[in-house]
């Protein structure tokens, strides 16, 4: 046989063996196919491929909800897959990559377990031609670990170039208060109707918009029978009244106080209600009294705005004017609050002290220091009465100093002949180590107080302890407006009981009744020099 026609031969040979190879492939690869469209382990009955020793299968688990699974790549050849693992959720403050591990797997897939980690197939390059793979079932699987990439944050902290401190709210500084004279500019008197309970006003507007601490009012009225009046005050911004009296000894008289005309101030810190008081001279309503309705209504209100006041004639027959009327307010534009009185103190019904004798006065207008040394002997200090004199300062203003000529006449005011006030009086006396204090106003609890605790008190009254008509001064030395009436005199209080007021003028005690003391008392606004402040 020729050379070319055995090659013939053996070619016509190759070829039909490949065809049975073919042949005998061809239902393995179409279940193959059925394999990759239904990923469901090769049954038992299955051959194997020659060589193959399959490994333990891996226990079937479900795949999680949204997950999808992933078909492994198609081969002819043996099939490995890689499976990376990576942490679902690294800490907000660090960041971690754990190693991702990648296995060669058998061909075979395997579903993956329910994990939070995502995983990822990955199919290797296929194999170089003429390259014979190694069995998988003779070779361990084979991990790949691959670099750890830890990466840390740290916050640092942000410092500013500002230092911030602690927000401090500060009110501003309270003011002291000045008091201001403020009086309606009237260019006549004002009728008062008779019988006419609506009345009469007569009103003023203020531009000072400091707020009021304390106001007191000054009422000038000419009118018989000052039992026929009533009197309101009214601040139109406000919208805030006070009634200042109402028919004054009414009811309990018929008519009412017969007596003629008022020069009254209306002042919260007196003790007795104007509607009490009935007088028979220097007017029928003297002095400093209680309103109906207390002025504090007006505390803590600007003074700015209108003011009105309306009298009116409450019966007929008697009739009067309107001649004047002031404001007298203690005023700043941040005034201290007032704090709240302590409660009166719990006192005897009775109390007359012993041991205080005095002299009648060396000088004519000398009364404040007679009653000044008198005091200071009761307390063990002698002090000779025109010496002691001699060392008070003079002034036009009775609050800095001795006022006029000590010569002079009784009864003035100043800046005539007149006196001085409580201020250089206890002053003085504490140059001499006494401890001594000016009051105004005291009141009547805390100078029974004083008595009780046996301490005589030394008091500004008007005449012989009689009734009085108060006066605003303003001195042209320093413009301070300040209160004083005439035929102002001094005595001091020795004692009390439930009626009378026991009290040393010159040489001798005397007693009045308490509601006449307090009326002459008032007139100046209860000033007094007390051994407590």
């Amino acid at each position: 046989m020729s050379t070319l026609h055995q090659a013939w031969h053996t070619a016509r040979r190759v070829v039909l063996i490949a065809g049975l190879a073919l042949l005998l492939a061809a239902p393995t690869l179409a279940a193959r196919r059925a394999q990759e469209a239904d990923p469901t382990p090769t049954p038992a009955s299955q051959t194997p491929p020659p060589g193959f020793t399959p490994s333990s299968p891996a226990p079937e688990t479900a795949t999680p909800p949204g997950d999808t699974p992933i078909t492994p790549s198609e081969t002819a050849s043996p099939t490995a897959s890689a499976t990376a693992t990576v942490p679902a959720t690294a800490p907000a403050t660090a960041t971690a990559t754990a190693p991702a591990t990648a296995s060669l797997e058998p061909s075979t897939p395997t579903p993956a377990p329910p994990s939070e980690t995502p995983t990822a197939a990955i199919s290797p390059t296929l194999a170089a031609p003429g390259f014979t793979p190694t069995p998988l079932a003779s070779q361990p699987p084979l991990t790949t670990t691959l670099p750890l990439t830890l990466t840390t944050q740290i916050t640092q902290p942000t410092f500013s170039p500002y230092t911030y401190l602690p927000l401090i709210f500060k009110f501003p500084p309270y003011e002291p208060t000045q008091g201001v004279l403020m009086c309606a500019p009237l260019a006549a008197t004002i009728a008062i109707p008779d019988n006419q309970p609506a009345g009469v006003n007569s009103s003023m507007w203020l531009a000072d918009d400091r707020i009021i601490a304390d106001l007191d009012i000054r009422l000038t009225i000419d009118h018989t029978w000052v039992g026929d009046l009533s009197a309101t005050l009214r601040h139109q911004e406000s919208g805030l009244s006070a009634s200042l009296f109402d028919r004054p000894n009414y009811p309990s008289t018929q008519y009412g106080c017969e007596y003629d005309h008022v020069r009254t101030i209306f002042n919260d810190e007196m003790d007795i209600p104007a509607e009490r008081i009935c007088a028979a001279s220097p007017a029928g309503l003297p002095g400093s009294y209680e309103p109906v309705t207390p002025l504090e209504t007006f505390t803590g209100k600007s003074i700015q705005g209108t003011w009105t006041l309306n009298v009116a004639d409450n019966y007929q027959n008697d009739t009067g004017r309107i001649t004047s009327w002031c404001l007298w307010a203690q005023l700043s534009p941040n005034p201290e609050p007032t704090p709240t009185p302590p409660a009166p103190p719990s006192l005897p019904s009775q109390v007359i002290l012993s041991g205080i004798t005095g002299k009648p006065q060396a000088l004519p207008l000398d009364c404040e220091t007679r009653s000044a040394v008198d005091w200071a002997r009761y307390f063990g200090v002698s002090i000779n009465e025109l010496t002691f004199f001699n060392q008070l300062p003079h002034s036009d203003n009775p609050d800095k100093g001795f006022v006029g000529n000590v010569y002079g006449d009784w009864g003035n005011i100043p800046p005539d002949d007149y006196g001085v006030h409580a201020e250089p009086i206890a002053a003085l006396l504490r140059n001499y180590g006494l401890s001594a204090y000016a009051r105004r106003p005291l009141g009547w609890d805390w100078l029974r107080a004083e008595i009780a605790a046996g301490r005589p008190v030394i008091v500004w009254i008007t005449g012989n302890v009689e009734y009085g008509i108060p006066v605003f001064y303003t001195p042209a030395s320093d413009g301070l407006t300040t209160l004083v009436a005439r035929y102002e005199h001094t005595v001091v209080v020795t004692g009390y009981s439930s009626s009378s007021v026991y009290y040393l003028n010159g040489s001798t005690i005397y007693t009045r009744s308490i509601n006449q003391f307090l009326a002459s008392w008032s007139t100046m606004g209860y000033m007094a020099v007390a051994a407590t402040p």
